[in-house]
């Protein structure tokens, strides 16, 4: 009678697994002036986003935003995209997030601060570096979890995929 009970729970919820994570939520961040905003602003109905959360103490996550900032010129050449860097450092260390942005000359992105969590929450974000593609409407297309050199590529890869 358990079993049969737990089988029919399960099956009742399977229609509603995964559906958090298709569409970008409308969450509030902060830009790098403390601005609260819509996450959505990063979007403009057309065009193609890479969505990366990353904090500054995450050595992964320097790796990954270091790479597409090498990249981006190039691949900027061959897709109209944006990639949109939102910071999880809390209220405590959002304060380095802009500075370290400048210092290291990442200005070809936008940047926003989860500092309370919400969006990463809301998107089920558990690893840093973890990224998103959007298409221009804010619908997920892909996901990619960590970081290892070249993954940087799977993502633009998506971004082509997306340009057809």
């Amino acid at each position: 009678m358990k079993t049969k009970f737990v089988l029919s729970a399960v099956l009742c919820l399977l229609p509603f697994l995964g559906q958090a994570q298709n569409v970008l939520p409308d969450i509030e961040v902060k830009d790098l002036e403390g601005q609260a905003c819509s996450i959505k602003t990063a979007l403009d109905g057309s065009t193609p986003v890479i969505l990366t959360f990353w904090s500054t103490t995450c050595k992964p996550c320097l790796q990954e935003l270091g790479a597409m900032n090498d990249a981006y010129v190039d691949w900027s050449d061959e897709a109209d995209f944006k990639i949109v860097a939102v910071a999880r450092d809390d209220a405590r260390s959002s304060s380095k997030v802009a500075p370290m942005v400048k210092g290291r000359g990442w200005t070809d992105f936008n940047y926003y601060l989860d500092e309370n969590g919400d969006l990463a929450r809301a998107m089920n974000v558990q690893v840093d570096p973890t990224a998103f593609v959007l298409d221009g409407e804010g619908n997920i297309v892909f996901t990619h979890i960590g970081y290892t050199p070249g993954s940087e590529e799977e993502l633009f890869d998506q971004i082509l995929e997306l340009q057809d």
